[in-house]
């Protein structure tokens, strides 16, 4: 049995080294394994700090460019409110005229606008001050009518199948409109 046990031995033997060395093969396997994965979490992951970093760096300019193209929406309104002040003081400066000074404004609408033939509407509160006497000055047969306006001052025209509205506020706006340019211009406001 001497011969039977040591060829058992022996089989048991050869049967452990070559266990130990699967075992070895597998543990250096499995130790490139981990390695491979290390090496390659670590890669991802500085791939992701450097999409991160991408990301943050975007949102900041982005956040940036916001907030400048708000800045600049602030300044424009504050510029156009500015303009706006301006003919809104014009306004009130024309309708709290003096009753000499609104008579001479109404006179110098007359010349420029009115022609020959129109009924001229006014406010009751120039009722006093533009008679038909008055009218007759300007040489161009105008009419006074027979009811007043609602408007803080001016004057409307009124002729055969047209009408000339040349109230303070329409007289404003369009002031304004021709001029709203060289106002803004002489202010400092211009466009951003």
């Amino acid at each position: 049995m001497n011969g039977k046990e040591n060829i058992i031995n022996k089989i048991l033997s050869d049967a452990d080294e070559h266990c130990a060395k699967i075992i070895a093969a597998a543990r250096l396997q499995a130790e490139k394994t981990v390695q491979s994965a290390r090496e390659t979490v670590q890669c991802d992951r500085q791939a992701l700090d450097a999409r991160l970093q991408s990301v943050l760096q975007e949102r900041i300019r982005n956040a940036n460019a916001n907030a400048e193209l708000e800045a600049k929406k602030y300044r424009l309104n504050a510029k156009q409110q500015l303009v706006s002040d301006c003919y809104d003081e014009a306004y009130k400066h024309l309708a709290s005229l003096s009753k000499a000074d609104r008579l001479d404004f109404i006179g110098t609408l007359l010349s420029r606008f009115a022609e020959d033939g129109e009924t001229v509407y006014i406010t009751k509160e120039d009722g006093n001050s533009v008679t038909p006497m008055w009218l007759r000055g300007f040489e161009k047969n105008l009419t006074l009518g027979n009811r007043y306006i609602r408007a803080d001052g001016g004057v409307v025209l009124e002729g055969d199948g047209y009408e000339k509205d040349l109230t303070l506020k329409n007289v404003v706006r369009y002031l304004r409109e021709q001029t709203e340019g060289e106002v803004a211009s002489k202010l400092g406001v211009r466009n951003e």
